[in-house]
Protein backbone atom coordinates (compact mmCIF):
# COMPACT_ATOMS: atom_id res chain seq x y z
CA UNK A 1 0.00 0.00 0.00
CA UNK A 2 3.00 2.26 -0.51
CA UNK A 3 1.15 4.13 -3.26
CA UNK A 4 -1.85 4.89 -1.07
CA UNK A 5 -1.73 8.38 0.49
CA UNK A 6 -1.10 8.41 4.22
CA UNK A 7 -4.34 10.28 4.92
CA UNK A 8 -6.33 7.58 3.11
CA UNK A 9 -4.70 4.83 5.19
CA UNK A 10 -5.43 6.89 8.30
CA UNK A 11 -9.10 7.17 7.32
CA UNK A 12 -9.44 3.47 6.47
CA UNK A 13 -7.73 2.30 9.65
CA UNK A 14 -9.84 4.58 11.85
CA UNK A 15 -12.92 2.59 10.78
CA UNK A 16 -11.51 -0.81 11.71
CA UNK A 17 -12.07 -2.73 14.96
CA UNK A 18 -9.25 -2.92 17.51
CA UNK A 19 -8.52 -6.59 16.81
CA UNK A 20 -7.74 -5.81 13.15
CA UNK A 21 -5.61 -2.81 14.08
CA UNK A 22 -3.50 -4.84 16.49
CA UNK A 23 -2.80 -7.21 13.62
CA UNK A 24 -1.82 -4.41 11.22
CA UNK A 25 0.36 -2.92 13.98
CA UNK A 26 2.66 -5.94 13.74
CA UNK A 27 3.10 -5.77 9.95
CA UNK A 28 5.44 -2.81 9.63
CA UNK A 29 6.91 0.12 11.53
CA UNK A 30 4.89 2.73 9.64
CA UNK A 31 1.59 1.07 10.61
CA UNK A 32 2.76 0.70 14.19
CA UNK A 33 3.76 4.37 14.34
CA UNK A 34 0.39 5.43 12.92
CA UNK A 35 -1.75 3.21 15.18
CA UNK A 36 0.21 4.23 18.32
CA UNK A 37 -0.02 7.95 17.60
CA UNK A 38 -2.25 10.04 19.93
CA UNK A 39 -4.02 11.65 16.96
CA UNK A 40 -4.99 8.31 15.45
CA UNK A 41 -6.15 6.94 18.82
CA UNK A 42 -8.45 9.95 19.25
CA UNK A 43 -9.71 9.77 15.66
CA UNK A 44 -10.40 6.06 16.02
CA UNK A 45 -12.29 6.64 19.28
CA UNK A 46 -14.40 9.35 17.66
CA UNK A 47 -15.15 7.17 14.64
CA UNK A 48 -16.08 4.15 16.74
CA UNK A 49 -18.35 6.22 18.98
CA UNK A 50 -20.25 7.67 16.01
CA UNK A 51 -20.68 4.71 13.65
CA UNK A 52 -23.75 2.51 14.21
CA UNK A 53 -21.87 -0.77 13.63
CA UNK A 54 -18.98 0.07 15.95
CA UNK A 55 -16.86 -2.49 17.79
CA UNK A 56 -19.06 -2.98 20.86
CA UNK A 57 -19.17 -5.74 23.43
CA UNK A 58 -21.43 -6.41 26.40
CA UNK A 59 -19.44 -7.16 29.55
CA UNK A 60 -21.18 -9.30 32.17
CA UNK A 61 -20.25 -9.56 35.85
CA UNK A 62 -21.52 -12.77 37.40
CA UNK A 63 -20.34 -15.23 40.04
CA UNK A 64 -17.28 -13.04 40.73
CA UNK A 65 -16.17 -13.41 37.11
CA UNK A 66 -16.29 -11.28 33.97
CA UNK A 67 -17.72 -12.44 30.65
CA UNK A 68 -18.02 -10.86 27.22
CA UNK A 69 -20.22 -11.19 24.15
CA UNK A 70 -20.13 -9.29 20.84
CA UNK A 71 -23.02 -6.84 20.74
CA UNK A 72 -23.45 -6.88 16.94
CA UNK A 73 -23.45 -10.68 16.64
CA UNK A 74 -25.44 -11.36 19.79
CA UNK A 75 -28.76 -10.36 18.27
CA UNK A 76 -30.85 -13.41 17.30
CA UNK A 77 -27.79 -15.53 17.96
CA UNK A 78 -26.94 -18.54 20.08
CA UNK A 79 -23.50 -17.13 20.89
CA UNK A 80 -22.52 -17.77 24.50
CA UNK A 81 -20.67 -15.30 26.70
CA UNK A 82 -16.94 -15.96 26.95
CA UNK A 83 -15.10 -15.67 30.27
CA UNK A 84 -12.49 -12.90 30.42
CA UNK A 85 -9.13 -13.18 32.13
CA UNK A 86 -8.72 -9.88 33.94
CA UNK A 87 -5.33 -8.75 35.30
CA UNK A 88 -5.98 -8.19 39.00
CA UNK A 89 -3.43 -9.67 41.39
CA UNK A 90 -6.15 -11.53 43.29
CA UNK A 91 -8.22 -12.94 40.40
CA UNK A 92 -10.40 -15.10 42.65
CA UNK A 93 -11.75 -12.25 44.75
CA UNK A 94 -15.16 -10.51 44.44
CA UNK A 95 -14.56 -8.57 41.21
CA UNK A 96 -16.31 -5.21 40.86
CA UNK A 97 -16.65 -3.03 37.77
CA UNK A 98 -16.66 0.44 39.33
CA UNK A 99 -16.82 2.43 36.11
CA UNK A 100 -16.58 2.29 32.32
CA UNK A 101 -15.52 5.00 29.89
CA UNK A 102 -14.22 5.02 26.30
CA UNK A 103 -13.33 1.34 26.35
CA UNK A 104 -11.66 1.43 29.78
CA UNK A 105 -12.95 -0.47 32.80
CA UNK A 106 -12.24 0.50 36.40
CA UNK A 107 -12.03 -2.89 38.12
CA UNK A 108 -11.38 -3.81 41.74
CA UNK A 109 -11.22 -6.75 44.15
CA UNK A 110 -10.66 -4.71 47.28
CA UNK A 111 -9.19 -1.40 48.37
CA UNK A 112 -5.63 -2.46 47.53
CA UNK A 113 -6.14 -4.45 44.32
CA UNK A 114 -7.68 -2.26 41.66
CA UNK A 115 -6.83 -0.62 38.37
CA UNK A 116 -7.84 0.47 34.89
CA UNK A 117 -8.08 -2.11 32.12
CA UNK A 118 -8.68 -1.95 28.38
CA UNK A 119 -10.13 -5.38 27.49
CA UNK A 120 -9.58 -4.77 23.76
CA UNK A 121 -5.82 -4.13 23.98
CA UNK A 122 -5.26 -6.04 27.27
CA UNK A 123 -3.40 -2.99 28.62
CA UNK A 124 -3.71 -2.51 32.37
CA UNK A 125 -2.66 0.12 34.88
CA UNK A 126 -2.66 -0.65 38.56
CA UNK A 127 -3.88 2.12 40.84
CA UNK A 128 -1.91 2.20 44.06
CA UNK A 129 -4.61 3.91 46.08
CA UNK A 130 -8.34 3.59 46.35
CA UNK A 131 -10.59 6.06 48.10
CA UNK A 132 -14.03 6.15 49.60
CA UNK A 133 -16.24 9.22 49.63
CA UNK A 134 -17.68 9.65 53.11
CA UNK A 135 -20.95 11.38 54.02
CA UNK A 136 -20.63 14.65 55.95
CA UNK A 137 -19.39 14.16 59.51
CA UNK A 138 -22.75 15.07 61.04
CA UNK A 139 -24.33 12.90 63.76
CA UNK A 140 -27.69 11.27 63.04
CA UNK A 141 -30.72 13.47 63.79
CA UNK A 142 -32.14 13.26 67.30
CA UNK A 143 -34.58 10.40 67.62
CA UNK A 144 -33.15 8.57 64.61
CA UNK A 145 -30.63 6.33 66.35
CA UNK A 146 -31.50 3.55 63.93
CA UNK A 147 -30.07 5.56 61.06
CA UNK A 148 -27.06 3.62 59.76
CA UNK A 149 -24.11 5.63 58.52
CA UNK A 150 -21.93 3.51 56.28
CA UNK A 151 -18.83 4.20 54.27
CA UNK A 152 -19.87 4.85 50.71
CA UNK A 153 -17.85 3.10 48.04
CA UNK A 154 -18.75 5.55 45.32
CA UNK A 155 -15.91 5.44 42.89
CA UNK A 156 -16.30 6.11 39.22
CA UNK A 157 -14.43 6.56 35.97
CA UNK A 158 -14.85 9.43 33.55
CA UNK A 159 -13.15 11.66 31.01
CA UNK A 160 -12.22 15.31 31.52
CA UNK A 161 -12.04 16.73 28.00
CA UNK A 162 -10.52 20.04 29.14
CA UNK A 163 -7.39 18.32 30.44
CA UNK A 164 -7.56 15.22 28.24
CA UNK A 165 -7.56 13.19 31.47
CA UNK A 166 -9.25 9.94 32.42
CA UNK A 167 -10.06 10.28 36.08
CA UNK A 168 -10.70 7.34 38.35
CA UNK A 169 -12.59 8.11 41.58
CA UNK A 170 -11.59 11.76 41.73
CA UNK A 171 -11.36 12.74 45.40
CA UNK A 172 -8.98 15.31 46.88
CA UNK A 173 -7.60 15.84 50.38
CA UNK A 174 -9.44 18.52 52.33
CA UNK A 175 -12.58 18.32 50.21
CA UNK A 176 -15.68 16.99 51.93
CA UNK A 177 -18.58 15.58 49.99
CA UNK A 178 -21.55 17.80 50.95
CA UNK A 179 -24.16 15.12 50.34
CA UNK A 180 -25.40 11.91 51.89
CA UNK A 181 -25.52 9.06 49.43
CA UNK A 182 -28.69 7.04 49.87
CA UNK A 183 -27.14 3.71 48.85
CA UNK A 184 -23.80 2.20 48.00
CA UNK A 185 -23.54 2.87 44.31
CA UNK A 186 -20.99 3.73 41.66
CA UNK A 187 -21.00 7.04 39.84
CA UNK A 188 -22.77 7.25 36.47
CA UNK A 189 -20.60 9.12 33.96
CA UNK A 190 -22.18 11.51 31.48
CA UNK A 191 -21.33 14.97 30.12
CA UNK A 192 -18.01 15.24 31.94
CA UNK A 193 -19.35 14.43 35.41
CA UNK A 194 -20.09 11.52 37.73
CA UNK A 195 -23.61 11.33 39.15
CA UNK A 196 -25.35 9.81 42.17
CA UNK A 197 -28.76 9.91 43.82
CA UNK A 198 -28.17 11.63 47.17
CA UNK A 199 -29.66 13.91 49.80
CA UNK A 200 -28.48 17.05 51.57
CA UNK A 201 -29.24 15.60 55.01
CA UNK A 202 -30.03 12.19 56.47
CA UNK A 203 -33.44 11.00 55.29
CA UNK A 204 -33.88 14.27 53.40
CA UNK A 205 -35.43 14.69 49.96
CA UNK A 206 -33.53 12.99 47.18
CA UNK A 207 -31.41 15.12 44.88
CA UNK A 208 -29.35 14.43 41.78
CA UNK A 209 -25.73 15.13 42.76
CA UNK A 210 -22.79 15.40 40.36
CA UNK A 211 -19.03 15.64 40.58
CA UNK A 212 -17.66 17.83 37.79
CA UNK A 213 -14.43 16.19 36.62
CA UNK A 214 -12.95 19.47 35.32
CA UNK A 215 -13.56 21.66 38.37
CA UNK A 216 -13.71 18.72 40.81
CA UNK A 217 -16.63 20.40 42.52
CA UNK A 218 -19.89 18.86 43.69
CA UNK A 219 -23.04 20.31 42.19
CA UNK A 220 -26.75 19.61 41.90
CA UNK A 221 -28.40 18.70 38.61
CA UNK A 222 -32.05 19.80 38.29
CA UNK A 223 -34.80 17.20 38.07
CA UNK A 224 -37.34 17.15 35.21
CA UNK A 225 -40.17 19.65 35.64
CA UNK A 226 -42.94 17.03 35.65
CA UNK A 227 -41.13 14.20 37.42
CA UNK A 228 -44.02 13.51 39.80
CA UNK A 229 -43.45 11.52 42.99
CA UNK A 230 -41.72 8.25 42.09
CA UNK A 231 -40.93 5.87 44.94
CA UNK A 232 -37.53 4.91 43.50
CA UNK A 233 -34.90 6.69 41.39
CA UNK A 234 -31.92 5.25 39.53
CA UNK A 235 -29.42 6.61 37.02
CA UNK A 236 -28.04 5.39 33.70
CA UNK A 237 -26.23 6.74 30.65
CA UNK A 238 -27.52 6.19 27.13
CA UNK A 239 -25.25 7.32 24.36
CA UNK A 240 -23.64 10.48 25.70
CA UNK A 241 -26.68 11.54 27.73
CA UNK A 242 -27.64 11.21 31.39
CA UNK A 243 -30.83 9.24 32.07
CA UNK A 244 -33.06 9.25 35.15
CA UNK A 245 -35.14 6.13 35.83
CA UNK A 246 -38.25 6.99 37.84
CA UNK A 247 -40.24 4.03 39.20
CA UNK A 248 -43.85 4.64 40.24
CA UNK A 249 -46.43 2.34 41.79
CA UNK A 250 -49.06 1.85 44.44
CA UNK A 251 -49.21 0.65 48.03
CA UNK A 252 -50.67 -2.80 48.53
CA UNK A 253 -53.38 -3.30 51.12
CA UNK A 254 -51.91 -6.53 52.49
CA UNK A 255 -48.36 -5.57 53.47
CA UNK A 256 -48.21 -1.80 52.78
CA UNK A 257 -45.37 -2.33 50.30
CA UNK A 258 -45.01 -0.55 46.99
CA UNK A 259 -45.91 -2.49 43.86
CA UNK A 260 -44.22 -1.24 40.71
CA UNK A 261 -46.66 -0.05 38.03
CA UNK A 262 -44.31 1.59 35.51
CA UNK A 263 -40.89 3.14 34.97
CA UNK A 264 -40.36 6.46 33.18
CA UNK A 265 -37.06 6.81 31.32
CA UNK A 266 -36.03 10.49 31.28
CA UNK A 267 -33.09 11.82 29.23
CA UNK A 268 -31.29 15.16 29.64
CA UNK A 269 -30.56 16.19 26.05
CA UNK A 270 -28.73 19.44 26.91
CA UNK A 271 -26.71 18.82 30.06
CA UNK A 272 -27.46 21.11 32.99
CA UNK A 273 -30.56 22.65 31.38
CA UNK A 274 -33.71 21.70 33.28
CA UNK A 275 -35.96 22.29 30.30
CA UNK A 276 -33.97 19.80 28.21
CA UNK A 277 -35.27 16.78 30.12
CA UNK A 278 -37.47 14.67 27.85
CA UNK A 279 -39.43 11.55 28.74
CA UNK A 280 -37.89 9.11 26.30
CA UNK A 281 -40.41 6.35 26.97
CA UNK A 282 -42.41 4.56 29.67
CA UNK A 283 -42.43 0.83 30.39
CA UNK A 284 -45.58 -0.46 32.11
CA UNK A 285 -46.42 -3.72 33.80
CA UNK A 286 -48.75 -5.65 31.50
CA UNK A 287 -51.05 -8.61 32.10
CA UNK A 288 -49.65 -11.81 30.69
CA UNK A 289 -46.04 -10.60 30.77
CA UNK A 290 -43.48 -11.43 33.42
CA UNK A 291 -43.53 -8.61 36.00
CA UNK A 292 -40.32 -6.69 36.56
CA UNK A 293 -38.92 -4.72 39.47
CA UNK A 294 -35.96 -3.07 37.75
CA UNK A 295 -35.13 -1.88 34.23
CA UNK A 296 -32.04 -0.11 32.98
CA UNK A 297 -31.25 1.16 29.46
CA UNK A 298 -27.96 -0.30 28.19
CA UNK A 299 -27.46 0.86 24.60
CA UNK A 300 -29.11 1.82 21.35
CA UNK A 301 -29.50 -0.81 18.65
CA UNK A 302 -27.29 -0.64 15.56
CA UNK A 303 -30.07 1.26 13.76
CA UNK A 304 -30.75 3.60 16.67
CA UNK A 305 -34.45 2.71 16.53
CA UNK A 306 -34.46 0.48 19.60
CA UNK A 307 -33.07 0.63 23.12
CA UNK A 308 -31.66 -2.44 24.85
CA UNK A 309 -32.96 -2.80 28.43
CA UNK A 310 -31.58 -4.98 31.20
CA UNK A 311 -34.43 -6.50 33.22
CA UNK A 312 -33.94 -7.57 36.85
CA UNK A 313 -30.30 -8.57 36.19
CA UNK A 314 -31.52 -11.72 34.43
CA UNK A 315 -32.50 -10.95 30.82
CA UNK A 316 -32.67 -8.30 28.09
CA UNK A 317 -35.55 -6.58 26.31
CA UNK A 318 -35.73 -4.40 23.20
CA UNK A 319 -37.87 -1.27 23.35
CA UNK A 320 -38.91 0.09 19.96
CA UNK A 321 -38.85 3.89 19.95
CA UNK A 322 -41.08 3.92 16.84
CA UNK A 323 -43.65 1.27 17.78
CA UNK A 324 -43.45 1.98 21.53
CA UNK A 325 -43.44 -1.75 22.20
CA UNK A 326 -41.30 -4.37 23.96
CA UNK A 327 -39.91 -7.68 22.81
CA UNK A 328 -37.44 -10.15 24.24
CA UNK A 329 -33.85 -9.74 23.07
CA UNK A 330 -32.34 -13.04 22.01
CA UNK A 331 -29.06 -12.44 23.81
CA UNK A 332 -28.14 -15.70 25.50
CA UNK A 333 -25.57 -14.87 28.11
CA UNK A 334 -25.77 -18.35 29.60
CA UNK A 335 -25.83 -16.72 33.06
CA UNK A 336 -28.68 -16.89 35.54
CA UNK A 337 -27.96 -13.49 37.12
CA UNK A 338 -25.60 -10.72 36.11
CA UNK A 339 -24.74 -7.04 35.85
CA UNK A 340 -24.01 -5.78 32.35
CA UNK A 341 -21.90 -2.97 30.89
CA UNK A 342 -21.39 -1.76 27.35
CA UNK A 343 -17.73 -1.65 26.36
CA UNK A 344 -16.54 0.12 23.21
CA UNK A 345 -13.50 -1.29 21.44
CA UNK A 346 -10.85 1.45 21.58
CA UNK A 347 -7.08 1.94 21.62
CA UNK A 348 -7.14 4.29 24.62
CA UNK A 349 -3.73 3.71 26.24
CA UNK A 350 -2.78 3.27 29.89
CA UNK A 351 0.72 4.63 30.41
CA UNK A 352 2.74 4.38 33.58
CA UNK A 353 1.66 2.72 36.78
CA UNK A 354 4.08 -0.15 36.39
CA UNK A 355 2.35 -1.50 33.28
CA UNK A 356 4.99 -3.84 31.90
CA UNK A 357 2.87 -4.75 28.90
CA UNK A 358 3.25 -1.22 27.55
CA UNK A 359 7.04 -1.45 27.63
CA UNK A 360 7.01 -4.79 25.87
CA UNK A 361 4.90 -3.34 23.09
CA UNK A 362 7.29 -0.44 22.66
CA UNK A 363 4.80 2.24 23.64
CA UNK A 364 6.48 5.21 25.24
CA UNK A 365 5.09 6.81 28.35
CA UNK A 366 3.67 10.29 27.85
CA UNK A 367 2.25 9.78 24.35
CA UNK A 368 -1.37 9.87 25.44
CA UNK A 369 -3.96 11.02 27.95
CA UNK A 370 -3.10 11.33 31.62
CA UNK A 371 -4.68 8.82 34.00
CA UNK A 372 -5.24 10.59 37.28
CA UNK A 373 -5.11 8.41 40.37
CA UNK A 374 -7.28 9.09 43.41
CA UNK A 375 -5.97 10.54 46.63
CA UNK A 376 -6.90 9.29 50.07
CA UNK A 377 -9.21 11.39 52.21
CA UNK A 378 -7.86 10.81 55.71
Amino acid sequence: MSDVPAEVIHDIFSRLPVKSLLGFRCLCKSYKSLIDSPKFIKDHLKEQALKPNSDVKIIFKAHDKLFSIDFSSSIDSSQQAQELEYPLEQPYGPIQVIGSCHGLLFISNNTSDNGLWNPSTKMYRKLERFCDIHPPSTPPPQGQDDYIVFTQICGGLGYDSSGDDYKADVWKNGQECPYWLVKEDFGTFAAGALHWIASEEPRGPLILASLNLESERYEQVPYPENLGKPFRLNLAALGECLCLLAASGHVTRTDANYMLDYIDIWMMTDYGVKQSWVKLFTVEQLDGRQPFSYLRPIAYSMTGREVLLEMDNTKFLWYSLEKKSLKHAKIRSGLDSFESFVNLGTLVPLYGGGNEKDTKKGIKEGDGPVIEEPELDL
